[in-house]
């Protein structure tokens, strides 16, 4: 029997997925899966790496690269447009 964490690294080691994504094909609330996102980033394991694609802004294509939080933008600081590409999350081996 495996832990949510480690079924999360799994999904993550195959391909990068968004948040919500990850909450879809594990049956949990999103907000439960960036909790957990938010340890395995700090600890991926040993011989791995977490790696996060930045949120992107569909309107003008602003890149959130100094955003700290997991979490998706609520909207685009130089537009100011609301749809944002959701930032993407993997674990990849050193």
């Amino acid at each position: 029997m495996i832990t949510m964490r480690q079924a999360i690294k799994e999904l993550l080691l195959e391909q990068p997925l968004s948040a919500l994504e990850i909450s879809q094909r594990l049956s949990l609330p999103e907000k439960e899966v960036l909790d957990h996102l938010t340890h395995i980033a700090k600890s991926p394991g040993p011989g791995r790496q977490f790696r996060l694609t930045p949120a992107v802004c569909k309107h003008c294509g602003f890149t959130f690269k100094k955003r700290d939080r997991l979490t998706i933008p609520s909207r685009c600081p130089i537009c100011r447009h609301e749809s944002i590409r959701r930032p993407r999350f993997e674990v990849v081996k050193k």
